[in-house]
């Protein structure tokens, strides 16, 4: 498991009943639907699009690290040791950086996110550069010309500024990830009201699957039997789902639970990634749902 990486992609809002839950690539404010019950106070689109900014600039950050975490764990750990490179592979600090600052520029949709946004900004200021030069020196096997002494200068200062990105991205992640949370649980609630059986399911799904990935924290036990009891009743909430809509979903579904099992069965790092895989592929499926299809 990696504790510095929070692997978990985060959903998209979009403006749709209250906001429906889109993942990753974002959703267009266009798809503004009518059928919110009168009363119920709606998530403006400004909002909705100012507060996608962010989910998808952390999702992708997210994805990539996820994708290619087999190199960038090692490379990182490598100069921590002080052991030589021959390749190297970061985040996408840059990326990240530039989309961050374009979210910022458009908005802040709630205070407590300013201080741990601009706290991200700061470090990726000065890790963007050096993960860059790193990234040029191996591409080029300059190490070969000057034995590593650039490596010498540059890894420490390298290894210092990821871990000081991590312990300010994990904040903003984490203050990201309530907002949201608390938005899809609204929307749940207004589902509910309004007699959408299926769409509730599914967003209950959702719900409750990313509560119990987020429950696996570093260092602490996994209560296993708990964990099974959750996961069936997860299948049979998506069992009740009548929709063909979400069969795809269902699949999705189906195969993250049986990855979840054999990671509590063998807790390795690689079951851990193979977990956090074929969630984030759920959230794939997840992205091309169309909730207002289900209970059509």
């Amino acid at each position: 498991m990696k504790p510095l990486v929070k692997k978990m992609l985060t959903v998209v809002l979009c403006a749709s009943t209250l906001t429906a839950p889109l993942f990753l690539t974002g959703c267009s404010v266009s798809k503004v639907a009518n059928s919110v019950q009168q009363g119920v106070q709606k998530t403006s689109q400004d909002d909705v699009k100012v507060f996608n900014n962010y989910i998808k600039a952390v999702g992708d950050f997210n994805s990539h690290t996820v994708r290619f975490g087999y190199a960038i764990g090692p490379d990182i750990q490598k100069l921590r040791e002080g052991q030589h490179l021959t390749s190297f592979m970061s985040p996408h600090f840059d990326s990240l950086q530039k989309n961050l600052q374009a979210a910022k520029d458009a908005g802040v949709p709630y205070d407590d996110m300013k201080e741990p946004l601009d706290n991200v900004l700061a470090v990726l200021k000065d890790i963007v550069p050096v993960a860059s030069e790193l990234d040029t020196y191996y591409q080029t096997n300059s190490y070969q010309a000057d034995n590593y002494a650039k490596e010498q200068q540059l890894g420490p200062k390298y290894v210092q500024l990821y871990d000081q990105f991590y312990a300010a991205y994990n904040q903003l992640d984490a203050v990201i990830h309530k907002h949201n949370t608390e938005k899809q649980q609204e929307q749940l609630k207004e589902l509910k009201e309004s007699g959408k059986k299926n769409a509730a399911a599914a967003q209950e799904v959702h719900l409750r699957l990313t509560a119990l990935l987020d429950g696996f924290e570093e260092g602490k036990q996994i209560d296993v039997n708990a964990v099974n009891q959750e996961l069936q009743g997860i299948m049979d909430v998506s069992n009740s789902i009548t929709s063909p809509e979400y069969n795809s979903t269902k699949n999705s579904l189906n195969t993250a639970i049986g990855r979840i099992r054999t990671f509590l069965g063998d807790q390795t790092n690689d079951h851990y990634n193979d977990m956090v895989e074929s969630y984030n592929r759920f959230i794939g499926s997840m992205n091309r749902l169309d909730m207002n299809k289900l209970d059509k």
